[in-house]
């Protein structure tokens, strides 16, 4: 085989990948849209058919683990709007009630993406993912603990998420396609606690949720939703790794 044959393969190659991990991100857009409509609790503040919670959560974790973290916060962007606007009809749900929720998806997707590699490259520098995600936990659980530190059990999840973050830092955790598929759980449960903590700050400064509330009444939920969550968004996950390829399982663009 020429050189100029093996250009032209490797370049087809590279084309034909970014092409389907454009058409994968599409698909996950649309189906974040259609389970926002989707309640998975409605236990305070719902608002018209969407719950307060859907079932797209399962969907924002995929954005980062399919296209990256740069890739997919803009996708992620795109989806919450996209979800807002087909909510609308039936209330405008959470989208309204929280706005924050909007950028959930972005959030969920830039965070988990730089988390699956140890380290990441911007503008030509390496930087170190999952330390930067360990980081925006940590200022989320500040600044919820500032105002609702009466209930400060609320953020235990997000503090093993942390853990779970630094553990990938600090062990070379990397998500491999190669390997075996239980290892989307963590990389999972981690997008799904993100996409939560712009519900969790809008929550909290925007609708002033009381502490009781918080450690009563939502926690025992979020750790019902969390665990479906995580679970049922690994199960997608490895449905669309094996429909359409490992190659789109290692992005880092």
């Amino acid at each position: 085989m020429t050189e100029e044959k093996k250009s032209q393969d490797m370049e087809l190659f590279g084309t034909s990948s970014e092409t389907k991990k454009i058409a994968v991100g599409v698909i996950l857009i649309a189906l974040y849209a259609i389970l926002a409509l989707l309640p998975m609790s409605s236990f305070i503040g719902a608002a018209g058919f969407s719950s307060i919670l859907s079932f797209a959560i399962c969907v924002a974790p995929l954005l980062g683990i399919v296209l990256g973290p740069w890739r997919g916060f803009g996708f992620g962007v795109i989806a919450g709007v996209v979800a807002t606007i087909v909510s609308l009809p039936f209330g405008g749900g959470v989208y309204l009630i929280i706005p924050t929720t909007i950028l959930g998806p972005a959030v969920a997707a830039l965070f988990t993406g730089l988390a699956m590699k140890r380290t990441t490259k911007l503008s030509g520098i390496s930087i170190p993912g999952p330390i930067i995600t360990a980081v925006y936990l940590i200022i989320v659980i500040v600044l919820y603990e500032i105002v609702i530190y009466e209930a400060w059990w609320f953020m235990l999840p997000y503090m093993l998420a942390v853990v779970v973050t630094l553990f990938f830092q600090i062990k070379k955790f990397e998500f491999d396609p190669n390997r075996s598929y239980l290892q989307l759980i963590p990389f999972i449960f981690l997008g799904a606690m993100l996409d939560h903590s712009m519900m969790a700050l809008g929550s909290v400064y925007l609708l002033q949720i009381p502490a009781f509330v918080f450690g009563y009444v939502i926690f025992p939920a979020m750790l019902v939703e969390r665990t479906i969550a995580t679970f049922l968004g690994a199960l997608l996950g490895f449905v669309i790794l094996k429909i359409f390829g490992e190659e789109i399982g290692s992005s880092s663009n």
